[in-house]
């Protein structure tokens, strides 16, 4: 019967026993293991708590928001936009954006307006990036560099649409930055073409509101200017006066003769001349009012003329508006018609609205991830250690660090 010997693999006990040694190195070093698992989980835990209570600009862990605002872009087939680029020598700068001028390029450019230096300039100007980031050094660049951390702008072709967001710690912050920069982007790009006939429609809106304004005030005015003197023109006013003061002075011309008349028969001052006098004083005093103005019936003679320009602007005005008002009406029908075969190059579908939930920071993963880091790092160091301690212990070892010979 034949003998067969069997040779062990050299280098399987090897990894047997390397894998004995790495589980006895970490069970010697258990101690130092849990104590750095522990200690690491407890600093992530100790930091997460003081971000919670700390003021977000007094610390780096704060809690942050992140609105977001989504645009429909338009195709653009030649003409539109990419007609208004080509048209105002833009297509070229364009290009080098990356952007094709003879396509659908409303996305791109959106994208590229949207983190352009001079949009986010004036953002800086409104909202004051600078002062809020703590930039010091390098101030334009700086800021610039700080907004475009926080902001972000994404095209999506499939569903052309534009994905607008913004993070900050202060949600109502975030979402008013961000609905500023939709503002800035509708009207840049009118300002190219993009919204032309859409934006000149508005504008007529506008103009139409501001001149019925001016009408309504105007006509507000006239009727408080006859209600006050009781007729429709000036004309009318100064005629009803000619009329009031001729039926006064007739009827004391009329008195007069009366007293006289009586003082014929009556040469002692009786009740009836006291009373014929006393009318005769009344009417004068009429007239006299009349003539100054100060009765509050009518104005004086020597008003009329300055009524007269008065009421004379007013219906001046009035009739200069009314045919303004007429002209941007003809206007504001042939804007809307032209407006009606255009599509807008961008739709808002998501206006920001200000956030109930932060976006982050998952301080829940950061310990875990802070943990096991950890334990990671105590394990190596476990290694460490024990490696240093079995050199110490091996003569040859020391000897070669010693410089010695073996």
């Amino acid at each position: 019967m034949e003998t067969r010997t069997v040779v062990a693999d050299p280098s399987v006990a090897e990894d047997e026993i390397n894998l004995l040694d790495l589980a006895a190195t970490m069970l010697r070093r258990k101690r130092l293991i849990l104590a750095g698992t522990l200690a690491a989980a407890g600093i992530a835990v100790a930091v997460s708590i003081l971000s919670l209570l700390l003021p977000p600009r007094l610390w780096f862990l704060p809690n942050v928001y992140t609105p977001r605002a989504v645009l429909l872009i338009s195709e653009d087939t030649g003409g539109g936009l990419s007609g208004a680029l080509s048209a105002s020598g833009l297509s070229g700068l364009a290009s080098l954006a990356g952007l094709s001028v003879g396509g659908s390029s409303n996305g791109e450019l959106a994208v590229l307006i949207a983190t352009s230096d001079s949009t986010v300039d004036e953002l800086n100007a409104e909202f004051g990036f600078t002062a809020r980031y703590l930039v010091k050094k390098y101030v334009k660049a700086q800021t610039r560099k700080e907004f475009s951390k926080r902001f972000s702008a994404v095209y999506d072709e499939k569903t052309r649409t534009v994905s607008l967001s913004f993070e900050d710690y202060d949600p109502e912050y975030a979402a008013r930055v961000l609905n500023r920069t939709v503002e800035i982007l509708d009207r840049r790009f009118a300002s190219l073409g993009g919204n032309k006939a859409l934006e000149q429609k508005r504008l007529l809106e506008t103009k139409l509101a501001d001149v019925q304004v001016a009408i309504t005030r105007i006509e507000d005015e006239i009727q408080k200017f006859t209600a006050r003197y009781g007729v429709l023109n000036i004309e009318a006013l100064a005629a009803e006066q000619v009329t009031v003061l001729a039926r006064l002075r007739s009827e004391l011309i009329l008195k007069d003769m009366e007293i006289e008349n009586y003082q014929k028969f009556s040469r002692i001052d009786d009740p009836v001349v006291r009373r014929l006098r006393s009318e005769r004083d009344g009417i004068q005093s009429k007239i006299s009012e009349l003539e100054k103005g100060t009765g509050g019936i009518l104005p004086s003679q020597r008003q009329l003329p300055a009524l007269a320009f008065e009421f004379t602007a007013l219906q001046r005005d009035l009739m200069i508006q009314t045919e303004i008002f007429k002209i941007l009406t003809q206007q504001y029908e042939l804007a809307k018609f032209n407006a009606e075969g255009q599509e807008p190059a961008f739709q808002i579908l998501e206006m920001a609205d200000v956030p109930d939930k932060k976006s982050g920071p998952s301080r829940s993963v950061i310990c875990v991830v802070a943990a096991m880091a950890g334990f990671f790092l105590s394990v190596l160091a476990a290694f460490v250690l024990e490696a240093i301690s079995n050199i110490r212990k091996d003569p040859e070892a020391m000897s070669k660090l010693r410089g010695g010979e073996a």
